[in-house]
């Protein structure tokens, strides 16, 4: 009978030390609000408005409460209240929320001045740095979704297209030649040395109206400004060697630089077999030039060039040979080639304010190709023996 009579004064007790709160919430026209979600700030107490957005809820908090009352839609509203009386009423009237609708651009991304946004910029570190491409910017670029690997023959084929359907630029002028000599169904690299540029831009999805029409992709190169500092580097690899120095004036407004690079892909092709037998593994010299000098705070001048000569010399089985298709066949048809190569940019860059920008360039190409081809009859006696 005792703990029957401790329980109902502990619960009476309980019950005195509640407070009742309820109310109603409308919007700025006296309508109803169902769903709004009334909440005791930092407690678990709150409830729901109804139909009639009416709610109730009570509380064991004392003194002074924060009540909120949030609605999908509707501004947030809260109200500070004294804990006066165990009977409440607290009402709201929410102002709808306006919510501003920002501008939707649509863009084709094909058709647009600039590349580097809807393009893959690609640094020189991330073109010497994947794998299979051997330092060479075309061999990155055909890693990338949308360019096909083809290594028996030269160019960068992408979406179906053909070799000459994608274009190399060099500050806003094409460039003729931008592979190394090939023979046929072997491949070839680009004569470029990725340090030069400040990224190699290339889209797969479309390419800028500036560059012409007709084409499956663009490969846009844009030699840097002016260098931050003076330096010089090295390389050394296992297919060549080369170095280059760059030197920024102390009025840092013009610099210079020679950069010298030598492939040869003996050593590469001694420790992997090849299909094809080389009497002359390729072999390409190169030696590149640069200058650039500010002319005005918003204008400069660049210059680029470079001299390049490649060899290449190949045997292979002749497939009219009496002993073709043995084991110890002889190669009966050879294939060789000297490239010299030359190549030359200028361009000039203004900004006159108002809206008024100049770019004007120009370049130079050459390119002579010495090859010899040697047809040898079924008895291995040469029948042809061509010089182009």
């Amino acid at each position: 009978m005792r703990k029957i009579i401790f329980l109902l004064l502990f619960t009476a007790h309980f019950a005195k030390g509640q407070t009742k709160i309820s109310g109603k919430v409308t919007d700025t026209k006296g309508e109803a609000l169902i769903g709004v979600n009334i909440a005791v700030k930092n407690s678990y107490d709150g409830a729901t408005s109804d139909v009639k957005g009416e709610f109730s809820f009570e509380t064991n908090e004392k003194d002074s409460i924060t009540i909120s009352a949030t609605y999908i839609g509707y501004l947030p509203q809260e109200k500070r209240i004294m804990l006066s009386a165990k009977n409440m009423t607290v009402s709201f009237s929410l102002k709808e929320k306006m919510n501003e609708l920002k501008a939707v651009v649509i863009s084709a991304g094909s058709f647009e001045a600039s590349d580097e946004k809807k393009g893959t910029v690609l640094k020189a570190l991330d073109i010497v740095t994947t794998a299979g491409s051997n330092g060479d910017s075309y061999g990155a670029l055909k890693t990338l979704p949308g360019a096909q690997q083809t290594n028996d023959r030269e160019g960068l084929f992408v979406r179906g297209g053909t070799g000459t359907e994608t274009q190399t630029f060099i500050d806003g002028t094409w460039v003729r030649n931008a592979f190394s000599a090939s023979i046929p169904d072997l491949g070839a690299r680009g004569r470029f040395n990725p340090f030069i540029f400040k990224g190699t831009v290339f889209s797969t999805g479309g390419y800028s109206a500036l560059y012409g029409q007709a084409l499956s992709s663009a490969v846009i190169l844009e030699t840097i400004d002016l260098p931050e500092r003076s330096s010089a580097n090295f390389n050394l690899s296992s297919v060549g060697i080369g170095g280059s120095f760059q030197q920024l004036s102390k009025s840092k407004k013009s610099s210079y630089g020679i950069g010298y690079n030598y492939t040869n892909l003996t050593p590469y092709f001694l420790l992997v077999k090849q299909n094809v037998h080389y009497t002359q593994a390729p072999a390409v010299h190169q030696v590149d030039l640069n200058y650039r000098v500010k002319t005005s705070k918003t204008g400069i001048f660049k210059f680029y060039g470079y001299i390049n000569h490649t060899a290449i010399d190949i045997q292979r089985d002749n497939v009219t040979s009496l002993d073709y298709g043995q084991d110890s066949f002889r190669y009966e048809d050879e294939f060789g080639i000297k490239n010299k190569n030359a190549y030359a940019n200028f361009s000039y860059r203004e900004f006159f304010g108002k809206g008024w920008k100049i770019n004007a360039g120009a370049c130079l190409s050459s390119n002579h190709d010495d090859i010899v081809l040697k047809v040898l009859n079924q008895n291995g006696q040469i029948t042809s023996d061509s010089n182009f």
